[in-house]
C-alpha cells in the first residue's frame, strides 16, 4: 500500500505540471482563435466598404450615361445606363449578404434600394420622352433626377461612414486582443515557472518524508503485529526483535541485538529432539521462503518448550541480493488444544446416522461425518476442502444470500433441500443449520445436520398424484353422466315423443271419421288421447330433468331463469332472479357445471335451509362468470361442514367448479341464511370484458 502511495505521489509530480502546461497551451490557443476571429471581422468590414464603393460607382456611371443621352440623343451613350441597371441587383445583393448580421446597415441598404427604384422610374420616363423627341418636358423634369441621385449618394456615404467606424472599432478590438495574448504569454509563463519550481520542491520534500515515514511505519508495524518477528543480516545476526518474539524467546531486544540467531531462536524437532534451526542458512543459500508448521518446539531462554509454527523469507536488495532474513513464528499450543476439543466433538457427531458436516461461511467443508459418507457417497478425503454447495449441487428453496442473512440474524435455519449424491441420485433432506462462533477474530462456522426425507416426500407426492387422478376420474364420470343424460333425453324426446305423437295423430283421425253413433268408442278414444298428452308432458318433464333443452338452446342465463321459475312453482318459495340481457361467454361444459351447481344450491335450500325466499344473481366480473345464490334460511356454522356427511353435496359443488377452473365460496351463520358464490372463468381471457356485476 505504501508503495502504491509512493507511485501515486511520483505520478502527481510528473502529471500535474504536464496538465498545467496543457491548460496554458489551451488558453493561448483559445486567445489566438479569438484574435483570428477579430481579424476576420476587420477583413469583413473592408469587404463591405469595397462593395459599397463599387455600388456607388455603378450609380454614378448610370446617372452620367443617362445625362449624356438626354443632352446628345446618342444611343451609344445610353449603353452604360442599360448595363448598369442590369448589374445593380447583383451588386446590391452581394452587399446585402455582407451586412446580414447588422440590422441598421440592412435598413440603410433597403432605403437606398427604395430611392434607387424611384430614380430609375424617373430615368426610364425621361428617356422615353427623349426618344419621343419631347425634350422640353424631359429637360424640365431633369432637376428631380439630379436631386434623387444626390440623395442616393448621401445615403451611400452615410452607409460607408458607419461601416468605416465599425472597421475602426474592430481594428481596435483586434489590437486589444493581441496585447492581451502577448501579456498573457508573459504573465502565464512567469507564473508557470514559479509554480513548477514551488510544486517540484514541495513534492520532492514530500517524497523524502514519505520514504522516512515508510521506514519508521514498517518498523513500528513489525514491532506491533500479533506474531513474533525476528530479522537478521546476511550473517544470521539478529538486527530486530519485536515484543512478541522477546516474550516467547525470553530475550530482550537490546540483549538479542547482534547475537547469532541460534542463540536467540533455538528450535528442535518435538519427536526426535534434534536441532531444526538451519532454516536461515537454507533461505540465505536458496533465496526462497520456507515454512514449517508441524512438530517444531522453541526452546526459550528459561528452558521452556513452546510448540510453534514459523516461516522464513529472504530480505532482497534492489538487484536481488540477499541482505538478511525475516522470521515469523507463533505459539500454537492453544490451537492444538482447540484441535483436540474439535476431535472430541467430531467423535460425538460420528455417532448419528444423519448426514453431519461443518462448513465455513463461504461453503468450504471442514468436517464430514460417517453419516454424510453413507448418505451422499463422498469420503472424508473427497469432501474435505471442497465447496459443499458445488460438490452436492444443492438446490435451495430461496436465494442462498437470504439464508445466510437469516442465519447471521437468528443463529439457525431450517428447510428442505435437494442434494445430489456421488452416484447422481437426488436426495431430499430436512436440513438444520446452526451457527458456531469461534474466537473473536475468527469467522463463524456452520454446523449442518441433514435427515433423509426422500421416501416421505415421494409418499406425499404419490398421495397428491392419486388425489389428482381421482379428481380426473370424477371429472370424467361427471362428463360421462352428463353425456348419458343428454343422450337419454334426446332419445326420449326423439323416439318416444315421436311415437306418442304418431299414436295421438292416428287416434285423432279415428275420432274424426267414426260416426256419432259410436259414442262409447269416441269417448274411449278421447280418454286415450288425453293419456297420450299426459305421456308427452311426462316425457318432456323427464327430458328437462335429465338435460334442460333451454340450456343448450338459449344458454346459461335463460336456463337459470327457467329453473328458478320451476323451483318457485313447485316449492312455493319466492325466487328473485337477476341475469344479464345477453348470454355470457361460456362453453357447454362450463355452462353445464354452473347450471348443475345452481340446481344443487336449490336442492339444499329445500332440504336444509327452510327458506322463504331465494335471491339469484348472474353477472360477469372481469374474466369470470359470477353466480350468487342467497337464501334467508336457518343457516349453519361453517366449521360444521367438515364434520357432517351432509357436506358431500357442497363438496360436489366445489369439485364441479374446480373441474372447469373455477371455485365455490360458501358463507353462512346460524339464523342469517346462506350465500353461495360460484366463479367460473369465461371461454377465453379478455372475451366479453364488459362489467355486468352491480354489487
Amino acid at each position: 500500500m505504501e508503495y502504491e502511495k509512493f507511485k501515486s505521489l511520483l505520478r502527481r509530480v510528473i502529471v500535474i505540471p504536464m496538465l498545467v502546461t496543457a491548460a496554458f497551451a489551451a488558453l493561448l490557443l483559445w486567445e489566438s482563435f479569438d484574435l483570428n476571429r477579430s481579424l476576420l471581422w476587420v477583413d469583413h468590414t473592408a469587404q463591405v466598404l469595397d462593395q459599397s464603393a463599387r455600388l456607388l460607382k455603378l450609380l454614378v456611371d448610370v446617372e452620367t450615361s443617362m445625362r449624356g443621352y438626354l443632352v446628345t440623343g446618342d444611343q451609344t451613350l445610353l449603353q452604360p445606363y442599360l448595363e448598369g441597371t442590369k448589374r445593380f441587383d447583383s451588386e446590391y445583393q452581394s452587399l446585402y449578404k455582407l451586412v446580414e448580421d447588422n440590422t441598421s446597415q440592412k435598413q440603410r441598404l433597403e432605403n437606398i434600394r427604395a430611392g434607387y427604384e424611384v430614380w430609375v422610374g424617373y430615368a426610364d420616363k425621361v428617356i422615353a420622352l427623349r426618344r419621343a423627341n419631347q425634350t422640353d418636358d424631359a429637360l424640365y423634369e431633369s432637376m428631380f433626377g439630379k436631386n434623387g441621385m444626390d440623395i442616393l449618394r448621401e445615403q451611400i456615404s452615410e452607409f460607408q461612414a458607419v461601416e468605416t467606424d465599425l472597421r475602426v472599432q474592430r481594428i481596435r478590438a483586434a489590437n486589444r486582443q493581441w496585447t492581451l495574448m502577448a501579456t498573457s504569454c508573459v504573465v502565464l509563463g512567469l507564473a508557470f515557472a514559479v509554480f513548477l519550481m514551488l510544486f517540484t520542491r514541495y513534492h520532492i520534500e514530500r517524497l523524502g518524508t514519505k520514504l522516512l515515514q515508510s521506514e519508521e511505519r514498517w518498523t513500528a508495524t513489525l514491532g506491533s503485529i500479533g506474531d513474533a518477528v525476528i530479522a537478521t543480516d546476511s550473517e544470521a545476526r539478529v538486527t530486530f526483535l519485536n515484543s512478541v518474539a522477546a516474550a516467547l524467546t525470553g530475550w530482550p531486544a537490546e540483549e538479542a541485538y547482534n547475537r547469532r540467531l541460534p542463540e536467540v531462536f533455538k528450535i528442535v524437532n518435538e519427536q526426535t529432539g534434534e536441532d531444526a534451526d538451519d532454516e536461515v542458512r537454507r533461505v540465505l543459500e536458496e533465496k526462497q521462503s520456507l515454512s514449517v508448521t508441524n512438530h517444531v518446539a522453541l526452546i526459550a531462554r528459561d528452558g521452556r518448550e513452546i510448540p510453534v509454527e514459523h516461516s522464513a523469507a529472504p530480505i532482497l536488495a534492489g538487484e536481488g541480493n540477499v541482505i538478511g532474513v525475516v522470521l515469523v513464528f507463533r505459539d500454537v499450543a492453544e490451537r492444538r488444544r482447540e484441535r483436540e476439543e474439535t476431535a472430541e466433538q467430531a467423535a460425538l457427531l460420528e455417532l448419528t446416522q444423519d448426514s453431519v458436516f461443518v462448513i465455513d461461511m463461504d461453503g468450504t467443508i471442514r468436517f464430514w461425518s460417517r453419516g454424510a459418507e453413507a448418505m451422499l457417497g463422498y469420503s472424508k478425503s473427497q469432501a474435505d476442502g471442497k465447496m459443499s454447495h458445488d460438490l452436492l449441487r444443492t438446490e435451495f428453496p430461496q436465494p442462498l444470500d437470504e439464508i445466510k442473512a437469516e442465519l447471521m440474524r437468528v443463529g439457525h435455519w431450517e428447510g428442505d433441500l435437494i442434494k445430489t449424491a456421488k452416484d447422481g441420485k437426488h436426495i431430499v433432506v430436512a436440513s438444520r443449520w446452526a451457527l458456531q462462533w469461534g474466537k473473536r477474530d475468527q469467522l463463524p462456522r456452520v454446523l449442518i445436520i441433514n435427515s433423509d426425507i426422500t421416501e416421505r416426500i415421494r409418499g406425499e407426492e404419490s398421495l397428491v398424484l392419486q388425489k389428482e387422478q381421482l379428481r380426473a376420474l370424477a371429472e370424467r364420470l361427471q362428463w360421462v353422466r352428463e353425456e348419458d343424460r343428454k343422450r337419454v333425453a334426446r332419445d326420449l324426446h326423439d323416439q318416444i315423443g315421436q311415437i306418442l305423437t304418431a299414436i295421438k295423430m292416428d287416434m285423432t283421425w279415428m275420432t274424426r271419421h267414426l260416426p256419432e253413433s259410436e259414442g262409447e268408442m269416441l269417448a274411449r278414444l278421447k280418454e286415450s288421447i288425453q293419456l297420450i298428452n299426459d305421456g308427452v308432458k311426462a316425457v318432456r318433464a323427464i327430458c328437462s330433468g335429465l338435460r334442460p333443452g333451454v340450456l343448450d338452446d338459449l344458454g346459461l342465463a335463460a336456463a337459470i331463469e327457467w329453473q328458478a321459475s320451476e323451483f318457485a312453482a313447485r316449492n312455493d318459495v319466492r325466487c328473485q332472479v337477476s341475469v344479464p340481457p345477453v348470454d355470457l361467454h361460456l362453453d357447454g361444459d362450463r355452462a353445464t357445471a354452473a347450471f348443475r351447481i345452481f340446481q344443487e344450491c336449490l336442492t339444499n335450500v329445500i332440504r336444509h335451509a327452510q327458506a322463504k325466499s331465494v335471491s339469484v344473481s348472474l353477472c360477469q366480473e372481469e374474466d369470470n362468470i359470477v353466480l350468487v345464490v342467497e337464501d334467508d334460511g336457518i343457516g349453519f356454522r361453517e366449521s360444521d361442514l367438515s364434520n357432517s356427511l351432509g357436506s358431500l353435496g357442497l363438496l360436489g359443488m366445489k369439485e364441479r367448479a374446480q373441474f372447469c377452473g373455477g371455485n365455490v365460496q360458501i358463507s353462512s351463520s346460524p339464523g342469517k341464511g346462506t350465500t353461495v358464490t360460484i366463479r367460473v372463468p369465461v371461454d377465453a381471457p379478455g372475451a366479453g370484458r364488459e362489467q355486468t356485476c352491480t354489487y
